[in-house]
């Protein structure tokens, strides 16, 4: 079954979602590091800014690759797919996450290109050849990969 591409309400919707879990995961590997590592000192610079990127990264390419979707996409009944409506490849996912972060670098005119263009895609889907498909009221039964 072939699903319409996402608008951008929805998929600024399930990042807003998204972000609040992520804080919480932030947060709470802030504390461990903080109370294990660096017994109670501050944990600042460009190495902890790092390990937060990375920990996003995991986030989302684990949701992307092995479910196809994060928490706040389930919520608003959108999907990353391949070309073949299936959940995408571990290459693909890392693809989409380093072509996200250059939209999000770029003053996220890289996800307003979803408004501009005319099958709704960002340039991190186009860059890695996904796509984030509305589910519409057949959210339950679309974790059906192609590839089986």
């Amino acid at each position: 079954m072939t699903y319409p591409n996402a608008n951008l309400i929805r998929r600024l919707a399930a990042m807003i979602y998204d972000g609040f879990l992520i804080v919480a995961i932030w947060m709470l590997s802030t504390t461990l590091i903080v109370a294990m590592v660096m017994d109670g000192a501050e944990v600042s610079g460009p190495v902890f800014q790092l390990f937060l990127y990375f920990e996003l990264a995991a986030f989302y390419i684990y949701f992307w690759h092995f479910r196809g979707q994060t928490l706040g996409m389930q919520v608003w009944k959108i999907r990353v797919v391949d070309e073949n409506q299936a959940t995408p490849c571990l290459e693909d996912c890392i693809k989409r996450f380093f072509f996200a972060t250059l939209s999000v670098a770029a003053m996220g005119l890289g996800f307003l290109w979803v408004v501009l263009n005319r099958e709704h895609l960002a340039w991190h889907d186009i860059a890695s050849s996904t796509r984030v498909v509305y589910l519409g009221k057949n959210a339950s039964g679309a974790r059906e990969d192609a590839s089986t």
